[in-house]
């Protein structure tokens, strides 16, 4: 890591699941009155609308990790995040195109727990994810397959890509090492990861440059599908090498808000865990914000009430606006 404030630091656990000696990665807690990451404008956190609630949080264990330019809302008994919200601004596609090698590479950066989910994990005797949770991961069910497209890999739900592109070079530096946080990952098989979900995450960054910025929420989806391949048709769980079970998800959400004519916009989508899918595939799976809602007990923009009329409809315009010639 970097050596800034907030970094990683090194810890001496106990638990058996992990080494006797982990690095762990800071963030900041935060609560319902205090949920934002740390550098967002108000601006930004305007445009979420609120924290997005969960409906029913009864016995769930929740940590909000607050870094510099997103915010984690980590549930520690079920060992995944329920959301990830971040941003992207409308210089981040001429930053990421300047942050390519040197320090920007991904080469001094690792996977590590967050240091409060390893502290609440701790303090009640119960195992979280480390990077070993990824290594040898795929369940029987899952072969890693000759070409690796199944192979379950560390997904970035806020992407390194997109936090390396924000602030100043030394804020992009320290963003990049955070997105390395295992509270920002899911079990994601590499086929999935990329092509599709790869390139939402640059549409993210393009519509962005052309809308002045937009307020990104992701998460993994557990709705599962008794006619779609596996994972998608039974809950199934990582077996790393450090024995931490987590759960695969059967889909993945977006949901991408910002300001077109000085009016709100969003959009979302519900991609499926399946390694046949190309980026010419995502118009399909646009969908109403309000059945991402339904399915995964989120309510999303809660500060503008019932909110039907970005909610209701899903807005396919989406797709055609990166088509248009205004931009950077």
């Amino acid at each position: 890591m970097k050596g800034f404030a907030c970094a990683a630091i090194v810890w001496i656990v106990s638990m058996a699941s992990v080494s006797a000696e982990t690095r762990m990665v800071h963030s900041q807690p935060g609560a319902a009155d205090k949920w934002t990451a740390l550098q967002w404008t108000a601006d930004e956190v305007n445009r979420f609308g609120g924290m997005p609630e969960l409906r029913l949080p009864a016995g769930r264990t929740l940590v909000l990790a607050r870094y510099l330019y997103y915010v984690s809302n980590y549930d520690v008994a079920r060992r995944y995040p329920v959301w990830v919200a971040h941003v992207d601004r409308a210089d981040s596609v001429l930053k990421y195109r300047g942050r390519k090698r040197g320090d920007w590479s991904r080469a001094n950066d690792e996977f590590m727990p967050d240091a409060q989910v390893a502290g609440q994990s701790l303090k009640r005797k119960w195992q979280f994810a480390t990077n070993e949770s990824f290594t040898q991961a795929n369940p029987p069910e899952i072969p890693v397959g000759e070409k690796g497209a199944e192979k379950i890999t560390r997904g970035h739900l806020a992407s390194n890509a997109e936090m390396k592109s924000l602030g100043e070079p030394e804020q992009g530096l320290q963003s990049q090492a955070e997105s390395f946080s295992l509270a920002n990952v899911v079990p994601q098989m590499q086929r999935n990861n990329a092509p599709i979900w790869a390139k939402l995450e640059d549409n993210c960054i393009e519509w962005a440059a052309r809308m002045g910025g937009v307020s990104v929420i992701s998460g993994p989806v557990y709705n599962l599908d008794p006619k779609g391949p596996v994972p998608m048709n039974r809950l199934l769980y990582t077996t790393g090498r450090d024995g931490v079970g987590l759960p695969i998800p059967t889909h993945f959400f977006k949901v991408v808000i910002a300001r077109r004519e000085g009016r709100l916009v969003a959009v979302g989508f519900l991609v499926p865990h399946r390694t046949d899918l190309t980026p010419a595939d995502l118009d399909a799976f646009v969908v109403p914000i309000r059945k991402i809602e339904e399915i995964t007990g989120l309510n999303f923009m809660p500060k503008l009430g019932g909110n039907d009329a970005l909610e209701l409809r899903a807005d396919e315009r989406w797709l055609g606006w990166l088509t248009e010639t205004a931009g950077p």
